[in-house]
């Protein structure tokens, strides 16, 4: 299976970047503050993806060198790299091939699906996708003692930013914010737990790092859901949207227009779900 359950684990508390050449499953976490490029190598690509595949993708996923100049350096494991950066102009050197990508603000989380044919790499359409995660970019930090009438209330600010501290939030969620982001820390230990569905009525909305017990739905164009798992249904019945690292456990229906899908677990050709994660 070429998109095992640990490489979701990207959206936690480690520190990344660095010089770590390991490897290692542990080492995939970024906490929210953190500057970062989570480089996700050749991707396995869901039969409903419709915005084009580079021809640079390739089939090597691990032992892959990503570097950051500047910034740090890290071997892919699974497919996943994490590389911290500063703000600004980086260069992504993928085993020798180079990519360029602008970091727009300290703190930013960015997350960038690549091709690599071994001499050449390209992003995916509707990628690199920035989380602007830092207190310094408006980002507000909120933890389980939260009312869920309050978190509701930001969720339906546009262009809110929030961060869910790890633990269990218990109830439903209707988010009618426009560009809002709901980031959950700690994912390697799947920390931030939503207790209930998530129905989202506003467009460019998107999630990340989050387990969801109840059903997930969006109306709004441009939804997007990365590094998260939903083990009720899913029904994404907008259009375009980018959906990266997923396990979608129940039954699932995802855009087929302008849609980027990939590495998705429940989402053909990745029919398979890992059982400790749907169980």
């Amino acid at each position: 299976m070429r998109c095992a359950l640990l490489a979701l684990a990207c959206a936690g508390a480690v520190g990344c970047g660095g010089d770590d050449t390991t490897g290692t499953p542990e080492d995939v976490d970024v906490s929210a503050g953190a500057t970062a490029v989570v480089a996700i190598l050749n991707p396995v690509v869901n039969e409903p993806h419709s915005t084009g595949v580079p021809a640079e993708l390739g089939d090597a996923r691990d032992g892959i060198v990503v570097a950051a100049t500047p910034g740090g350096r890290d071997i892919t494991a699974d497919g996943i790299a994490v590389v911290g950066a500063p703000a600004g102009g980086v260069e992504l050197d993928v085993a020798g091939a180079t990519l360029s990508h602008t970091i727009q603000a300290e703190g930013d989380v960015v997350d960038a699906p690549i091709a690599f044919s071994g001499s050449a790499a390209a992003f995916f359409d509707n990628t690199p996708i920035r989380y602007a995660v830092s207190e310094a970019s408006g980002a507000i930090f909120l933890d389980p003692s939260v009312p869920m009438a309050d978190l509701e209330a930001r969720l339906a600010e546009d262009d809110r930013v929030v961060v869910l501290r790890p633990g269990r939030y218990v109830g439903s969620i209707t988010i009618t914010g426009r560009g809002t982001l709901l980031y959950g820390e700690g994912f390697l230990e799947r920390a931030v737990v939503i207790d209930g569905g998530i129905t989202v009525q506003g467009e460019a909305v998107r999630l990340r790092g989050l387990t969801i017990t109840g059903d997930l739905a969006s109306r709004g164009n441009d939804f997007g859901i990365s590094f998260s798992v939903v083990r009720g249904n899913v029904s994404i019945t907008g259009n375009a949207g980018a959906f990266v690292r997923n396990v979608f456990c129940g039954e699932t229906v995802v855009p087929s227009s302008n849609a980027t899908l990939l590495d998705n677990h429940g989402v053909a050709p990745l029919n398979d779900l890992p059982p400790v994660v749907c169980d």
